[in-house]
């Protein structure tokens, strides 16, 4: 166990490099975007209806309020939506498959990563529900850069990374694979490279098959 334990962390480690840390970090993001202090328990900052109305998301998806959190699932947060509709509880996303993507416009791979979801999402259909998560970021730039790239899956915002610890996610962009009951079936740490690859990961951990 310790073992694979030193292995696990060392694993990371390497993943680290290679991702985006944090909006204030240097190196291999963009940085034209304020972003809110993580964990200073400053108020949210809403963005203003046009752009909301301009980024033209898909509405976040309501959860079921009293199904039990699961301990190979998501956590138990509720999360405000980026565009319209209502705080997402991510622990009560029951249903459909669901692909939930962490990233931020201060991530350079998970800009690049971003048209691959929205393909997969119109793809995909009823099938298979795409859920971006906006990290440590202002709202008006997540949602500029998503009217930008033409992505509309809905997206929540987590302004003070409450998903970092459950998650453990140490840098973005990362994908969690979840099935149709809660169940965390695959963690993707780091950029998907292109539409096929996404495709595979869906069909492999989530048994749903779209076209790349």
């Amino acid at each position: 166990m310790r073992r694979a334990h030193r292995t696990a962390v060392a694993a990371g480690a390497v993943l680290l490099l290679a991702a985006c840390g944090a909006a204030g970090d240097a190196g291999g993001r963009v940085t034209t975007a304020a972003s809110p202090t993580a964990g200073g328990g400053s108020p949210a900052v809403s963005a203003p209806a046009d752009l909301v109305a301009a980024a033209e998301l898909v509405d976040c998806p309501a959860t079921d309020p009293d199904v039990a959190a699961r301990e190979d699932g998501l956590p138990d947060l509720t999360l405000p939506c980026l565009g319209d509709g209502p705080g997402v509880r991510l622990a009560g996303l029951r249903g459909v498959p669901t692909v939930l993507n962490l990233w931020a416009t201060w991530c350079e791979p998970c800009r690049a990563e971003l048209p691959l979801l929205s393909d997969l999402s119109v793809a995909a259909g009823p099938a298979l529900r795409v859920l971006g998560v906006g990290v440590e970021d202002d709202p008006a730039a997540a949602l500029s850069l998503l009217t930008e790239v033409g992505a509309h899956f809905a997206s929540v915002r987590d302004d003070e990374r409450l998903t970092q610890a459950p998650l453990r996610w140490a840098g973005l962009p990362m994908t969690v694979f979840v099935d149709a009951d809660g169940l965390i079936t695959h963690v993707q740490r780091g950029v998907i490279s292109d539409g096929g690859q996404l495709s595979t990961l869906v069909e492999e951990h989530l048994g749903v098959t779209v076209a790349p």
